[in-house]
């Protein structure tokens, strides 16, 4: 049995050592006919290639990249010899021996990766991984290695090796939104690249390996480790002497870690979406395009007004943070993303990828939900201090309202919605279902792993606030599909059409009740909706000139105001990013306040639109909180119904 056992594994070795040296013949053979047939190719001049034009929503350009990186490019007699010698030293000692490969240890790569069944061992040389930055990805696939041998020939054979060195260490990320030496040396020490002592040079050259891993600002201690590596081999090679090697390794350094004013000066945050987009359409991998035009649905105006409203409007000296997401209802272009109060310091996009308790603002997606089971805006429930019990009543449940106000009586949808109710939330959330929610949630794009659980209703489970506000859209629009767009298309430099966004046209709501919920959610704003409770946007109500639905929501921990009208809804959040309670009056009001200040000063000249009422609803003048007909009291306000459910009148 042993024997066979052994036999059993020699046979699998045999089919590794088989299968590897197919690869490696394969690979040999491809860079062999390669170099035949593309070595008279010629590309365009380095310091042409990549060309990247960046336009608004109005076609105005905004910001220019050249090879990816900005105008910061910095020729090779610029930069120090130490940090030269860095990179050599630990990415190609024999850069300038090898003709763009390094065979052995290509093919030891390749054996260790079908030995140990995985891609993660590399063998890239300096032309490899410039080839990379400047067409490919880098996805981990012997395919895209074939592509990358490619392209290292035509740089070898079109190049010299300072042009391409030059040309590489002007696009090595370098982490933190930065890419080149020219803005790395910038953001890491505020020097210029031919400053650079031997230490600096060292962590620097540490850091592309894996810039979020070595960062010296996220990872002090193993950017150290790999420096400390990286002085050895310049010590090995004899790059530096002994005492330089004992010097460097003792030299304190400082890490300024601030980034330079020349990258991302416009929306900085939305334009790391865009180069995210690019990657994702593959256009700029194209070696024979030079350059492309990217039309993005930035406005710059509204850019503008929400980032005065985020820099006037926070405590300039509180760490609390902010994301701010705004977008087309209509078309889903994405008009302005803000990801925190300051880019340079933290380059975290809190509006797109972080995901926090949404509060109150879950509520709308379950009221609609409602209204299609046939609830009305006057459906009522009654608002007092109440325990749910649950599994059978093996479980107890007690949520409260916001301060332990409660109406004590009946009260209806659009009151409920208007001041925030939470025991009439969960009443409905019990009623239609506790996966009723979790399902409106996933028609309308939001992808939160969200638990059939009571507090549900109240926005127990995180919510990527891009997603919540994109939900909103799809009331915004009556209920129109719609993704975020980023992109609306995209062209080399002679115009010719790369790529072009398609407009979705799918109804996936009834425009009847987004209707009816959208004319329920101006309520927040309206004063004569309160009674026990006052309507949540009572704080900012008389500074509105123009008619707005929206939903704000509070937890301990996270503030949140979403509002449209039919031709723009923005979302903002606030918190802290280290789970700090919101103790303060002010913290708990900033983002109602942003969110005022960029409608108002967006429509500050012009005249938004507001919905006309489909033919298959009817206005009631009804009492709101308790739902009577015909109310002459001060309450008394127009509702809308669907045919058929309107109230009997008594």
């Amino acid at each position: 049995m042993i024997k066979l056992k052994n036999k059993a594994k020699q046979i699998i070795e045999n089919k590794k050592i088989i299968t590897s040296l197919t690869i490696i013949a394969l690979m040999i053979i491809t860079i062999t006919v390669s170099f035949h047939y593309i070595k008279n190719q010629k590309l365009p001049e380095i310091s042409d290639l990549k060309k990247i034009e960046f336009y608004s929503i109005d076609q105005k350009k905004y910001f220019e990249l050249n090879n990816k990186h900005t105008d910061n490019y910095v020729n090779l007699d610029k930069v120090s010899e130490h940090l030269v010698n860095a990179i050599l030293s630990v990415e190609d000692q024999h850069f300038f021996e090898h003709h763009g490969f390094n065979y052995r240890r290509i093919i030891k790569s390749i054996i260790d990766n079908i030995s140990s069944m995985s891609k993660k061992y590399g063998a890239s040389t300096i032309t490899q991984q410039y080839a990379r930055n400047l067409y490919l990805t880098h996805e981990k696939s012997y395919l895209r290695k074939l592509k990358e041998a490619y392209y290292t020939i035509i740089l070898e054979s079109n190049y010299s090796k300072t042009d391409i060195l030059e040309g590489y260490l002007n696009t090595i990320y370098f982490g933190h939104g930065i890419y080149g030496i020219g803005d790395a040396v910038k953001f890491y020490y505020n020097k210029e690249p031919l400053e650079l002592t031997i230490a600096e040079a060292a962590v620097l050259a540490a850091i592309p390996k894996g810039p979020s891993l070595y960062s010296p600002i996220n990872n002090f201690e193993k950017n150290n480790a790999r420096k400390e590596i990286i002085l050895k081999l310049m010590l090995d090679e004899k790059k530096i002497t002994l005492a330089e090697y004992e010097n460097a390794l003792n030299e304190e350094i400082e890490v300024i870690g601030k980034q330079p004013k020349n990258i991302y000066q416009t929306a900085p945050y939305f334009q790391d979406i865009i180069m995210y987009e690019l990657e994702k359409h593959g256009l700029i991998d194209d070696p024979f395009i030079n350059g492309i035009k990217v039309y993005t649905t930035l406005d710059l105006a509204l850019n503008e007004i929400a980032e005065q409203a985020v820099n006037n409007l926070y405590n300039p000296n509180s760490t609390i943070e902010t994301g701010v997401y705004a977008l087309d209802p209509l078309t889903g272009y994405v008009k302005t993303v803000i990801g925190g109060r300051n880019y340079y310091y933290s380059q975290y996009n809190r509006a797109l990828a972080g995901q926090r308790h949404p509060g109150s603002t879950i509520k709308p997606l379950l009221y609609y939900a409602a209204l299609e089971y046939g609830f009305t805006p006057t459906t009522t429930f009654k608002s007092e201090p109440t325990t749910f019990y649950l599994n059978n009543g093996s479980e107890k449940y007690s949520p409260s309202n916001f301060q332990n106000i409660y109406a004590h009586d009946d009260v209806t949808m659009a009151y409920a919605l208007a001041v925030s109710d939470n025991i009439y939330a969960i009443k409905t959330h019990l009623f239609l279902g506790e996966s009723t929610l979790i399902n409106i949630a996933k028609r309308l794009g939001i992808t939160a792993q969200m638990k059939p659980v009571p507090s549900l209703a109240l926005g127990s489970t995180e919510i990527k606030l891009s997603e919540l506000t994109n939900a909103y859209a799809q009331f915004a629009n009556l209920g129109k599909k719609i993704s975020p767009v980023y992109i609306t298309k995209i062209t080399d430099l002679n115009d010719f059409v790369l790529y072009e966004h398609k407009l979705e046209n799918e109804q996936i709501l009834n425009p009847d009740l987004c209707f009816i919920l959208n004319h329920m959610l101006t309520g927040m704003f309206d004063p004569n909706m309160s009674y026990n409770q006052s309507v949540t946007g009572l704080s900012i109500h008389n500074h509105l000139s123009h008619k707005y639905a929206g939903k704000s929501g509070s937890t301990d921990y996270d503030n949140i105001m979403i509002g449209f009208n039919p031709e723009l809804v923005v979302g903002v959040w606030t918190g802290y990013d280290k789970q700090v309670p919101l103790v303060t009056y002010e913290e708990k009001g900033y983002s109602k306040r942003v969110w005022l200040k960029i409608m108002e000063n967006y429509f500050s000249n012009k005249k938004p639109s507001w919905y006309e009422p489909p033919k298959n609803v009817t206005p009631i003048l009804i009492d709101p909180i308790g739902g009577k007909v015909n109310a002459k009291n001060r309450y008394a306000k127009i509702l809308y119904y669907m045919k058929g459910t309107e109230p009997f009148y008594y």
